[in-house]
């Protein structure tokens, strides 16, 4: 028996496509093999290779107990490579910039996002490899019926 795919599934899964159609020189590719010059895009694991990476995880925060409004957390860490900080800094602005204030966001995968405002972020530093990092936190606001609730 296979699972099909849950709401979360689809929702970082839909901003993995939609990140890397952006334009931002980022690839999404569901094996999850990239090159050494590629940004990869990947849902939960942090990879060590490649040095540029975008990692999306998803957390719930509210849900209406009767009415089919969510709203989920969504963590998008990125990492770069060498000691110019720059690198990551550009790279979460680009993705901030992709997100921050969108309205009516409709993903590959059917998921419907209202709107995906940022609500805090963080420099994570160095790792052992001389990587920077960073961490941003959206919320999306979405539409997700369930079993109890219209």
């Amino acid at each position: 028996m296979t699972l099909a795919a849950g709401f979360q599934s689809n929702l970082l899964t839909g901003l993995a496509v939609y990140i890397a159609a952006a334009g931002i020189e980022a690839t999404w590719a569901p094996s999850g093999i990239y090159t050494t010059l590629q940004t990869g895009i990947v849902i939960g694991n942090i990879p060590q290779t490649p040095d540029r990476i975008i990692t999306l995880s998803s957390y719930p925060v509210s849900d209406h107990p009767s009415l089919s409004d969510s709203v989920l957390g969504v963590q998008i860490r990125t990492r770069a490579e060498g000691a110019d900080k720059r690198k990551v800094d550009n790279l979460d602005d680009a993705i901030f910039n992709l997100f921050h204030g969108v309205m009516h966001l409709i993903l590959t995968t059917g998921v419907h996002i209202v709107q995906f405002p940022r609500v805090s972020g963080a420099t994570l530093g160095q790792d052992a490899n001389n990587r920077w990092s960073n961490v941003q936190n959206f919320h999306a606001y979405c539409w997700r019926p369930s079993t109890h609730r219209t």
